[in-house]
């Protein structure tokens, strides 16, 4: 990777600056989409820049960055990262067309302070701006468990699904829709899904309404995520994943999630909302208490 002077970077924070104003400008679906990709692209640069002291070890299509204290978790994660790469961009028919910067972060605090996080935040892992960041698995992984484990129960399939999706509609979709899909490739590849006591799919849920208007600000985001899971289960166990495939191509000519939803199901929306709630009480688990 090419270094970074500081003209250039200051030249990069100016046009990113540049482009974030014009996207705030500019009404139109597509024109946006068309700014996204390099808006991002800047964004990756100066990740890339302030993490420029970190240690590096490069993988066929990971760059990971790490501090000395992830130094034995190095092989454990490159392990994990290409583990996900061809699950995720077989399904998705889609590979970046550059390595992917993942960081690793020894601990919550400098991964919430990263993002001018609270200190309750709890995420294993998070996407934006071109680059993956997750925690180190010495905070979450127990003693004794294994590579198998982190691949498992880890933040790497969900991420880099994030991520290929990003690139594929250009920023082109609501919350509830990429975090349902990335939960969908975490449950095709590896079986993992999220449950807790909170979040069972038999109770009062969530309407689509306040899962595409307010999906992150929701009180039970537990109940939330479920929910974008099985809205897109539904979609790939019951019109097949060619549908599924079929919402993506319209989200990448810029159409709402809604309209690329309805038009590839031909059906409405509240009929949708009916039905993928309908099967989930039957074809989805809930926590088991016992």
């Amino acid at each position: 990777m090419r270094t970074i002077l500081f003209h250039d970077k200051v030249t990069a924070l100016i046009a990113l600056g540049l482009v974030v104003a014009l996207l705030a400008l500019v009404p139109a679906q597509l024109p946006r989409m068309w700014l996204y990709p390099l808006a991002r692209q800047l964004a990756a640069a100066k990740i890339a820049y302030q993490t420029r002291d970190m240690a590096v070890y490069e993988t066929p299509h990971f760059i990971i960055k790490y501090t000395a204290a992830d130094a034995d978790t190095v092989a454990m994660l490159a392990t994990a990262a290409e583990a996900a790469y061809g699950p995720v961009t077989q399904a998705l028919r889609y590979e970046p067309a550059e390595k992917t910067l993942l960081l690793v972060y020894p601990d919550r605090q400098q991964l919430n302070q990263a993002f001018g996080w609270s200190g309750d935040q709890s995420a294993m892992g998070v996407y934006w701006g071109g680059v993956i960041r997750i925690l180190s698995p010495h905070v979450w992984l127990k003693a004794g468990e294994s590579t198998k484990e982190f691949i498992h129960k880890g933040p790497m399939v969900h991420e880099f699904t994030h991520l290929v999706f990003d690139h594929m509609t250009s920023g082109n979709y609501t919350r509830w829709f990429t975090e349902g899909l990335a939960q969908y490739m975490e449950y095709r590849a590896n079986g993992y899904e999220w449950l807790t006591p909170r979040n069972k799919l038999t109770g009062k849920l969530y309407t689509m309404a306040e899962l595409d208007e307010n999906f992150d600000n929701l009180p039970e985001q537990s109940l939330a995520y479920r929910e974008a899971l099985a809205a897109v289960r539904y979609i790939a166990e019951v019109h097949g994943e060619d549908k599924l495939m079929a919402i993506i191509a319209d989200l990448q000519k810029g159409r709402s999630t809604e309209a690329a939803i309805t038009g590839a199901l031909g059906m409405d929306y509240q009929a949708f909302e009916q039905a993928w709630q309908r099967w989930a009480v039957t074809n989805m688990k809930n926590y088991d208490e016992k």
